[in-house]
């Protein structure tokens, strides 16, 4: 029914990112097993560094036993929920068993603290994103070819 609408939104990547990359060639501590929540693993994180969400997450032997789920808890004392992949159970994990992830899935935690510039590489500049452009006359064109305030933007159904 929607035609185009929705269809093959956030083509950046330029592929799928799912795909599966194997194992990584290094794989560091990043936390230890505190317990078991809704079958999901809870892990108290060791690095400074904060791991991607959905990384890959591995034991010693760089099988990979779940992705991160969610990360939570203060930025300098945080934990992330991770779910184990299929085969995995989150009960056979013992406390303080550590995880591992590949090094090139975490981020600085300066990402997180350091708000950077004004505008910087996304949004434009002090409007940041979404803002009103303005008051100028309405125009036609632009988001889903509607025609400005209240113009006619496509089909509704």
């Amino acid at each position: 029914f929607g035609g185009a609408r929705g269809g093959g939104r956030g083509g950046f990547g330029g592929g799928n990112r799912n795909f599966d990359e194997g194992p990584p060639d290094t794989v560091i501590a990043v936390g230890k097993y505190l317990h078991c929540c809704e079958g999901e693993m809870v892990i108290d994180a060791s690095l400074e560094k904060v791991p991607y969400f959905n990384a890959p997450i591995y034991n010693k032997d760089k099988t990979q036993i779940g992705k991160v789920e969610e990360i939570m808890g203060p930025i300098h004392d945080y934990m992330f929920s991770m779910k184990t992949v299929d085969g995995v159970k989150a009960e056979s994990f013992k406390k303080g068993d550590e995880v591992y992830i590949n090094p090139m899935k975490l981020l600085p935690l300066e990402r997180f603290t350091n708000p950077g510039p004004s505008g910087g590489a996304r949004g434009g500049g002090a409007r940041g994103r979404g803002a009103p452009r303005g008051r100028g006359a309405p125009r036609g064109g632009g988001f889903r070819g509607g025609g400005g305030r209240g113009g006619g933007g496509g089909e509704r159904g």
